[in-house]
C-alpha cells in the first residue's frame, strides 16, 4: 500500500508502506550513510525515538541474523529506504529484513527519494515527523507527536538492573545508557570482567562494583536533559580510569563544566573522517549522535585529541593527568570500520598497566 513520511512545517515524501495499517512511527528523522549494518543500526539503543533513512540505495540483500543485533530488538520508530531486498542472499540462516521488522512490529517506507530526503534534512536540518499507510488521515497521524519526549529516553534503553559478565582480567564497570553489545564484546576480548550498572546508578553502588577502570556507554537523547546521573560520571572520572563512549563523552564534558549543543543535521554513517592529534593520523569511524561537546571551558585540564574533519567538532578529549580519555565516536564500529579499536587497548592499559590480571 501507498504511505507517507510527513514533517511538522508540511514537507512531505510518498513511497510504499510496509507494515500493518495500525503502524504509526513518530520521530526525528536522521539519515545514516552506512553501506552495510542496517541490522546494527536499527538495533542500537542511540536510535531510540527516531526514523532512520538509509542513504545507500539497495537494503536488505543480505538479509538479518540474530549475531549482528547490537541489541535484544530494535529500538527505531520506523526505517526508510530507496529500494527494498526482500530476498536474502546470504546463508541459509538469514531472514529477510522485512520478516525482521514485521517481527517487532516496525513500520517501513520503501521507494522513497532518499537522495532528495536527506538533501531535505541536511538543508533543513533533524525534523520531527510522522510515518503512516495512506489509510491513516495526515492530522490522526501527526496527533501521535503530541507528547513525544526524549528527555528521558536514557531510562528507556537501560537496563533495569545491573549484570554481570565473567571475565579473568580487570574489573570494568560499564555504565549503561544504552550499551552497544559491540562495547561489551570488545571489553571480552581483552579479558575484562564486566559489571554493567543501570543509568541511575549511585556513586555508592558504583563503589561497590569495585571497579578498575569504567565505561560511560553510548545512548539516545539530550545529555544536558538528565543532569541527575552527572554526580556519578564526576565520581567515577575523580576516582578511576575512565573511558566515555558517545553519550558517555557528552556526560564527561558536561560533568566538567563544559557545555554541549544539537548539531544541524548530526553525526550518522560509518565513514566519518576524524584526526588524532596523538598518534598523528587519520582514522574513518562509525558515528551517531545528534549533539557535540563545546570543550573550549576544558583546554586547561584537558587536551582536545581528536577532530571531526567535516566540521571540526570535538571527537575525543583526553585529561592532561589523570587517566580520564572520552570520544564521540564508536570505537567499537559495529557497524563500520575498526581503525580506532587501538582506544580499548589504551584504556586497558591505563586499567592496568602491565602488572597482570585482577582477580
Amino acid at each position: 500500500m501507498r504511505g507517507y513520511l510527513k514533517f511538522l512545517d508540511g514537507q512531505e515524501f510518498w513511497g510504499t508502506f510496509l507494515g500493518s495499517k495500525a503502524w504509526i512511527g513518530r520521530g526525528e528523522v536522521v539519515f545514516n550513510t552506512a553501506m552495510t549494518g542496517y541490522q546494527e543500526i536499527l538495533t542500537d539503543p542511540s536510535y531510540y525515538g527516531q526514523i532512520v533513512v538509509l542513504t545507500y540505495p539497495l537494503i536488505g540483500n543480505y538479509g538479518t541474523a540474530e549475531s549482528a543485533a547490537e541489541s535484544l530488538f530494535p529500538w527505531v520508530q520506523g526505517l526508510v529506504v530507496h529500494r527494498l531486498e526482500e530476498t536474502p542472499s546470504h546463508g541459509a540462516d538469514a531472514h529477510s529484513l522485512m520478516d525482521y521488522l514485521q517481527a517487532y512490529q516496525k513500520p517501513l517506507l520503501t521507494d522513497i527519494d532518499t537522495r532528495a530526503l536527506t538533501q531535505y534534512l541536511r538543508d533543513r536540518g533533524t525534523g520531527r515527523a510522522v510515518m503512516a499507510s495512506e489509510t491513516v488521515p495526515v492530522q490522526e497521524a501527526l496527533d501521535h507527536l503530541q507528547g513525544y519526549d526524549l528527555t528521558r529516553a536514557v531510562y528507556a534503553v537501560t537496563t533495569p538492573e545491573g549484570y554481570e559478565i565473567a571475565g579473568d582480567g580487570p574489573r570494568i564497570t560499564v555504565m549503561d545508557y544504552g550499551v552497544k553489545q559491540s562495547i561489551l564484546i570488545e571489553l571480552r576480548r581483552r579479558g575484562a570482567h564486566i559489571t554493567v550498572l543501570p543509568a541511575d546508578a549511585s556513586c555508592e553502588d558504583l563503589e561497590r562494583t569495585h571497579p578498575d577502570g569504567v565505561v560511560l556507554s553510548n545512548g539516545p537523547g539530550d545529555p544536558a536533559s538528565i543532569p541527575e546521573v552527572l554526580p556519578t560520571v564526576r565520581y567515577a572520572i575523580d576516582h578511576y580510569p575512565t573511558l566515555g563512549i558517545c553519550l558517555g563523552h557528552q556526560l564527561i564534558g558536561l560533568a566538567e563544566g563544559a557545555a554541549t549543543y544539537p548539531l544541524k543535521f548530526g553525526h550518522h554513517g560509518a565513514n566519518h573522517p576524524l584526526f588524532d592529534e596523538v598518534l598523528k593520523r587519520v582514522l574513518i569511524t562509525a558515528q551517531n549522535h545528534g549533539y557535540a561537546v563545546d570543550a573550549s571551558e576544558l583546554t586547561t585540564r584537558y587536551r582536545v585529541r581528536m577532530t571531526h574533519l567535516h566540521d571540526q567538532t570535538v571527537e575525543a578529549i583526553e585529561h592532561r593527568e589523570r587517566p580520564v580519555l572520552s570520544v564521540q565516536h564508536h570505537p567499537e564500529a559495529g557497524p563500520g570500520p575498526s581503525d580506532s579499536l587501538y582506544l580499548f587497548d589504551e584504556f586497558m592499559e591505563k586499567v592496568h598497566p602491565k602488572e597482570g590480571p585482577h582477580a
